[in-house]
């Protein structure tokens, strides 16, 4: 069974030199484990013995370098700008007094990355103030999968006279490449824009985000393999642990900075968590004719990060080379040689830019006559597009967005049309010829049908997958797809969630069996890894039986 991911496409904490380094806090089941020192630490602790001493407020600010990644699409080159970084504050992260190994005393930083912490010292440790790279509204954390997901953190020294401590997150750019022991800022750079992202929502609805765990380390690279070891493929939001990977080697490819990239896969955990994504996840480019709820996943990504940020030019930066390098894609227009050839449904970038004309205003637009609040947008999202007996696709979101009052089905449907997308008026896309085609409706239980698969192409490509859609009994169902030579997987959904999948053997016959709700609707969708050009010869076989 393929792993479903979204998304696209260092500190130095063994040796004890200055302070004011990177510390990292190693956290246990979900919660830091606070009596666990930070690189520099005195490991003599009395236990906290000694008499306590008089209480001490201790004040300060914790900044971080953020570096602006910048693409033009007019010439398709971009970078990191490190000459324009800018000192940003680190908001509602934990700041925490220690004595030696102990927690004295936390807090949080406010909206100006500022603290004020009262603390009293007892026993003969050494103090430290450590900012750690979590915040608490809403709790998100920033780990090293490299490190048994120690939570990064900025740390410094200080003493019972002190009663001002500052401490700033450097880039530790140093030209051509990072200095290891001078790159604190990363970790809190990709808190900060997931921290951008969340609050986008909560100011505009009471919304509650459970715990999300981010897995940063200078030892990611775009590899496939052991996660712990660095090799997280890309990065991206994995499914299956609901968690965030992002890419840090220095030289290869670093998204810390690409707050874009790190805001579409927080668009990814929403989806998991809030709202509901039934894309099969995999590799995707524009231009590509996408399975319909990939080209929803990505589009909707991208056009999140534009909108939450907000800026339209999405940038992902990389190395080509010794030379670090861009590439992006405008959410206002598309360049001069346009990356969407073929709109439509199944075009991320025709959905990317079609969600962000119904946010922005359009004023330039004659086609775009919306523009909706993200109040809106989110009522969607965690209603109707999670609920929908469809699959969730551009046609699922519309439907759901015309429900919303206060919204123009004209003017949507005007917009609609410009990207080559019908006057949806159903979650099955009823209104868009080609949307609605990929739904096969059952006619009745028993049902035996060939389904007719492309190959050679990737398995979340439109062509590799075909959709049936037949309605419950109330008893069970048992369904299966089957072929000789080919491997095939099959998965059904209904009730807002996906239900059941197989893909176990690469030949033969995959094989689910579900409890359904008399009446209700549900969608099988049947997919292929044939990578031979053509059709398949014969079709697979598409079987449901009633219990």
């Amino acid at each position: 069974m393929r792993e479903r991911q979204g998304g696209e496409n260092g500190m130095d904490v063994t040796r004890k030199p200055t302070r004011d380094l990177t510390c990292k806090v190693l956290a246990l089941a979900f919660t830091l484990a606070l009596t666990t020192a930070c690189p520099g630490d005195d490991d003599d602790d009395d236990g906290g013995n000694g008499p306590p001493g008089d209480p001490v407020t201790l004040s300060g600010t914790v900044t971080y370098d953020f570096v602006p990644a910048v693409y033009s699409p007019s010439t398709r080159r971009g970078t990191l700008e490190f000459n324009q970084a800018q000192k940003r504050p680190v908001r509602n992260a934990v700041v925490q007094v220690r004595q030696g190994t102990r927690v004295l005393v936390d807090g949080t930083t406010n909206q100006e990355g500022r603290y004020t912490l009262t603390y009293r010292p007892s026993g003969s440790g050494a103090l430290t103030v450590v900012a750690l790279a979590k915040t608490t509204q809403p709790e998100i954390q920033i780990e090293d999968n490299t490190d048994n997901n120690a939570i990064w953190a900025l740390g410094g020294d200080i003493t019972t006279t002190v009663t001002t401590k500052d401490l700033h997150a450097t880039h530790g750019w140093a030209g051509t490449s990072y200095t290891a022991s001078r790159r604190i800022a990363a970790p809190f750079a990709i808190l900060d824009s997931m921290y951008t992202a969340s609050r986008a929502f909560m100011d505009v609805r009471p919304v509650n985000f459970p715990l999300l765990k981010v897995n940063w380390s200078p030892n990611n690279v775009p590899q496939s393999g052991s996660k712990p070891q660095g090799r997280i493929g890309t990065s991206h939001f994995s499914f299956s642990e609901n968690e965030i990977y992002v890419l840090g080697r220095d030289g290869v490819d670093t998204d810390e900075f690409d707050a874009h990239v790190i805001v579409h896969e927080w668009g990814h955990y929403f989806e998991a968590n809030l709202s509901r994504a039934d894309s099969p996840g995999g590799p995707h480019s524009s231009g590509d004719i996408l399975d319909p709820r990939l080209a929803f996943g990505e589009g909707y990504g991208n056009a999140l990060a534009s909108i939450l940020l907000p800026e339209p030019i999405y940038v992902d930066t990389m190395w080509s080379g010794s030379t670090l390098a861009a590439f992006g894609f405008d959410a206002e227009s598309e360049p001069p040689s346009t990356d969407d050839p073929e709109k439509g449904a199944f075009s991320e970038m025709s959905v990317f830019r079609l969600l962000y004309d119904l946010y922005d205003s359009g004023t330039n637009e004659s086609y775009d006559r919306v523009s909706y609040d993200l109040g809106i947008l989110y009522d969607v999202l965690v209603g109707p597009q999670k609920s929908t007996p469809a699959l969730t696709t551009i046609g699922s979101f519309i439907n759901g967005l015309n429900a919303q009052p206060g919204v123009s089905t004209a003017d949507v449907y005007q917009l609609l049309a410009h990207y080559n997308i019908g006057s949806i008026s159903s979650d099955f896309g009823d209104g868009d010829t080609r949307l609605r085609a990929i739904y096969t409706d059952v006619p009745g239980i028993p049902y035996t049908t060939e389904v007719p698969l492309v190959g050679g192409l990737d398995y979340n490509k439109r062509k590799q997958n075909q959709y049936y859609v037949f309605t419950g009994t109330g008893r069970n169902m048992t369904l299966s797809a089957s072929h000789a030579s080919q491997d095939v997987g099959i998965e059904v959904f209904g009730q807002g969630r996906s239900l059941a999948e197989s893909d176990i053997s690469y030949t033969g016959t995959e094989t689910v069996s579900i409890p359904t709700q008399a009446d209700a609707r549900y969608v099988v969708v049947v997919y292929g890894f044939k990578e031979t050009t053509g059709n398949y010869s014969p079709f697979p076989t598409l079987s449901i039986t009633s219990q």
